[in-house]
C-alpha cells in the first residue's frame, strides 16, 4: 500500500490561501454600514423645560448582531459574514436617537444613564425586528421599533407614554448598500412620528 504524504507547510498555506479567496477567485472584503437618518426640520427651542434620559436602545436576541440579516424564502434566515454594520444596531440608533430629540426642541435637555443630571422622564426603547426581507422578488427593509416614557418619581415608575411603529421599506435590487439605505428610511420615518407624538403627549403635569 502506498501512503500520500502532504507537507505540514503545503497545507497550511493551502488554507491560508483558502481562507482569503471567495470562490470564482474574488478576495475577501468585509463592507461596514452605518443606519444615518438625517432630522431634515430645523432644530426649535426647548417645548418645556422637561430633561429626558435616554436609555439605550435594546435589541430583539434575531437582530442583535452587527451582521446584516437576511429573512429567506422557507422561513430561514441568514446573516452576512461580509457586511456589517460598524457599531452593534443597539449603539448605533441609541446614538441617533439622543442626536434627533435634542434637535426636536420637545426637551429641555437629553441625557444618558449615568448623567449627574436629574430627569424628569426616562425614555426606553425596544428594536423588534432590523432585517432585509428576501423571502420574495421584491426585497425591503423591515424596522419594527416600540418607546416608552416613563415617570421614575412616581411609586411604580408609571408608563406616560407608549408608541409601536413599523416601517416596511422596499428597495430595487437585494445589495446590501441598498438594504442599509432603506433601513435609514425606516428609521427617520420611524423617528419623525415618535417626534410628532412626543410633542403631542401629555409628558407633563
Amino acid at each position: 500500500m502506498k501512503h500520500i504524504r502532504i507537507p505540514i507547510l503545503f497545507l497550511a498555506l493551502a488554507l491560508a490561501a483558502a481562507a482569503c479567496v471567495k470562490l470564482g477567485g474574488q478576495p475577501l472584503v468585509k463592507r461596514y454600514y452605518r443606519i444615518t437618518p438625517e432630522r431634515t426640520a430645523e432644530a426649535v427651542p426647548p417645548q418645556d423645560d422637561t430633561i429626558l434620559k435616554v436609555r439605550r436602545l435594546s435589541v430583539s436576541e434575531l437582530y442583535d448582531t452587527r451582521e446584516l440579516v437576511y429573512q429567506m424564502r422557507d422561513g430561514r434566515i441568514e446573516s452576512d459574514f461580509y457586511n456589517l454594520f460598524f457599531v452593534t444596531p443597539g449603539n448605533n440608533l441609541t446614538a441617533e436617537l439622543r442626536h434627533w430629540l435634542a434637535a426636536s426642541g420637545r426637551f429641555a435637555h437629553i441625557v444618558e444613564p449615568g448623567s449627574l443630571v436629574v430627569p424628569s422622564l426616562t425614555l426606553e426603547g425596544v428594536v423588534n425586528a432590523l432585517y432585509g426581507d428576501y423571502s420574495s422578488d421584491s426585497p425591503a427593509a423591515v424596522v419594527d421599533m416600540q418607546f416608552f416614557v416613563v415617570d421614575e418619581a412616581t411609586s411604580g415608575n408609571e408608563v406616560i407614554f407608549s408608541g409601536n411603529y413599523h416601517q416596511r421599506v422596499p428597495f430595487a435590487a437585494p445589495d446590501p448598500a441598498q438594504l442599509v439605505q432603506a433601513m435609514t428610511q425606516g428609521v427617520q420615518a420611524i423617528f419623525d412620528q415618535l417626534e410628532q407624538d412626543l410633542k403631542t403627549a401629555p409628558l407633563t403635569r
